[in-house]
């Protein structure tokens, strides 16, 4: 009877962590650390991820002005090709479209440059088309159909482009804002904002002309919401710089919780940057203050 108990009491602790999680609620559990590339050359404080759902890992590999390309796939890391272009000498965002096409924004120039699957230089993202103003991109984004998201903070705008970069339409921030930091499109085709200093986010649905808060504030969850973006499941995913965690938010914006901690052991953050998400629920995290990019599982 005695030994039912302690059997019974085991399960129980080693169940708990996933009890009164809600359905949409998500843990990440480590699986692997990306520290250099193929030829043992270190990263240096990648602010740049993306990833698909043909186990590319992209890292834009900041401090050393370059991209490297590796492989995920099973839980097993490969590669680490480096991609290194002279129009491309400070990557903080990276996505990739359809075509296996890569786009990075660069932090110097404030250019967003194309390039082909091989690596070779295309040409630049210009919003061929759009209206007359100064465009100074803070962050990007490409969703399923190769459209392409800028988020203008010279112009205070979001414009929409065409999978060829010629404009389609724009979306004035939302009145009051503080600093609207990254944007995000979910499935829906609906985009979301970051405002990092006033701790709130904002949507705006696919046809919508104008954006509204999404949710209430975050301040007393995130210290310095910097990057998010969004799962098959329009869960959101936030990585509080500051704060060296992960905030995950329901489609309607609701707090559902935080994902890992700051720190500098496997499984922790330091000035944690953009994260990415694909369809096998794997999380890439470009974790700039430990120079390496983390690679979780979602659990559960």
């Amino acid at each position: 009877m005695a030994l039912s108990l302690r059997v019974l009491f085991i399960i129980t602790v080693l169940s708990y962590p996933l009890l009164g999680l809600t359905a949409e609620s998500v843990r990440l559990r480590h699986v692997v650390s990306v520290y250099a590339d193929e030829k043992g050359a270190g990263l240096r404080h990648p602010e740049g991820v993306a990833c698909n759902d043909k186990s590319l890992l992209l890292v834009g590999d900041t401090g050393n002005g370059r991209l490297v390309r590796f492989t995920f796939q099973e839980g097993n890391l490969k590669g680490g090709t480096e991609i290194r272009i002279p129009q491309l000498s400070y990557p903080i965002r990276v996505q990739v479209n359809s075509k296996g096409e890569i786009f990075a924004l660069d932090g110097k120039t404030r250019r967003i440059v194309r390039l082909a699957s091989d690596g070779s230089f295309k040409g630049y993202v210009t919003a061929e088309g759009a209206p007359p103003s100064s465009m100074v991109p803070k962050s990007f984004k490409i969703d399923r159909d190769d459209a392409i998201y800028i988020l203008d903070v010279l112009s205070a705008r979001v414009l929409l482009l065409n999978a060829d970069g010629k404009f389609q339409k724009q979306i004035d921030f939302p009145k009051e804002y503080g600093f609207i930091a990254d944007l995000a499109v979910d499935l829906k085709g609906s985009v979301i904002l970051i405002d990092s200093v006033k701790g709130r986010a904002f949507s705006a649905a696919k046809n919508a002309t104008s954006f509204s808060p999404l949710g209430g504030s975050l301040k007393e969850h995130l210290s310095f919401p910097a990057s998010l973006t969004t799962d098959i499941r329009g869960t959101i995913f936030i990585t509080d710089e500051n704060g060296g965690t992960i905030g995950v938010l329901s489609q309607d914006g609701s707090f559902l919780g935080k994902q890992l901690s700051m720190g500098w052991n496997e499984g922790l953050l330091y000035y944690p940057s953009q994260v990415c998400v694909n369809e096998k629920g794997e999380t890439f995290i470009a974790d700039r203050g430990n120079s390496r990019v983390q690679v979780f599982i979602s659990v559960k």
